[in-house]
């Protein structure tokens, strides 16, 4: 057989079922849980594999085959669930190319009644424009941040969860607040509202959430336009030094929680309901945001990640 017969997304698919089975020593029923689908499927992709001479003694050297092994090197290093890497070599195309895959990999792992949250921007905007339709029952998309004025267009959390809701059909759930707020004691009294509280019990049943990891050169402005100076409020314990960020939850260079004295006034997912989150996808790329993407892992803030090729590299 003829393996141009088959299309990139078949050779794709059928060269990580080869890989996982042949060279990880994955079970037949291993590889059906972690990408989806049926023992019998799994069974017939890797007679396929055979056929169309995808597998020989060992796995075709090729490019998707390459990216396997740096996804599996990823995944044991970090120990991670799961991990895809976009073979991009275009830093403009970064962001369509990142969402697009996080809109497959979404796609693939997505069930009924699944609660999946999101954060904000732009690559989780590229995803909300591209996400696959995809025909699951019951499924909500809640937002886990509150919103800004000031984010650019389509990447702000709200927008996202509206977006996305519509390419799933799924029910979105908004967090009708502004991400930070003038004091304690009003975010105390919003926390209080029936309306907040049933959207926080929403967030709480999340069992994916879908997140940006930004840079330590991204959180000043970040933090800026909502009116803290990080500086100011911020405690660095010796040794510390900032990293990133993921859900407006800082960390340092060892994905240790960074102590924030604004927290008090932000309204978002608390760090401890965040945790709890089986399934909590990162989402970013370019090497400049490798340190905040190694200590994101390192923290455990996200178990499965989609980053480019150049930035796998840098962290493996």
């Amino acid at each position: 057989m003829n393996i141009n017969q088959l299309t990139d997304a078949q050779i794709s698919e059928y060269t990580r079922v080869a890989y996982y089975y042949y060279k990880e020593g994955s079970t037949q029923e291993q590889i059906a849980k972690r990408m989806n689908m049926s023992r019998q499927r799994v069974n017939r992709i890797l007679s396929a594999c055979i056929e169309y001479g995808i597998v020989q003694i060992t796995i075709n050297a090729n490019s998707k085959s390459r990216l396997l092994e740096l996804e599996s090197g990823l995944k044991e290093k970090y120990g991670l669930l799961d991990i895809r890497i976009v073979d991009n070599v275009n830093e403009t195309d970064i962001f369509l190319d990142l969402g697009n895959a996080a809109g497959e990999y979404l796609a693939t792992i997505l069930r009924d009644g699944d609660v999946v949250g999101f954060t904000r921007g732009s690559t989780l905007a590229a995803m909300a424009a591209q996400m696959p339709v995809v025909h699951r029952k019951n499924v909500t998309v809640v937002q886990m941040i509150g919103s800004r004025n000031q984010d650019p267009q389509n990447t702000a959390a709200d927008e996202i969860v509206h977006n996305i809701s519509n390419r799933l059909g799924a029910k979105a759930v908004m967090l009708f607040a502004p991400i930070i707020v003038s004091d304690a004691g009003l975010k105390a009294s919003l926390q209080k509202e029936p309306a907040f509280q049933d959207t926080y019990q929403v967030i709480q049943s999340c069992n994916i959430a879908v997140v940006g990891i930004g840079s330590h050169d991204s959180i000043d402005p970040h933090y800026a336009f909502v009116g803290v100076d990080i500086h100011k409020n911020i405690r660095l314990k010796e040794g510390q030094r900032v990293a990133g960020e993921v859900s407006t939850h800082i960390f340092d260079q060892n994905g240790a929680q960074v102590e924030n004295t604004s927290r008090e006034r932000i309204i978002a997912v608390e760090l401890e309901d965040y945790m709890k989150i089986p399934v909590r996808i990162g989402v970013a790329g370019l090497p400049e945001k490798s340190e905040a993407i190694r200590a994101a892992m390192l923290g455990k803030y996200v178990n499965v990640l989609v980053t480019d090729t150049a930035t796998a590299e840098s962290l493996l």
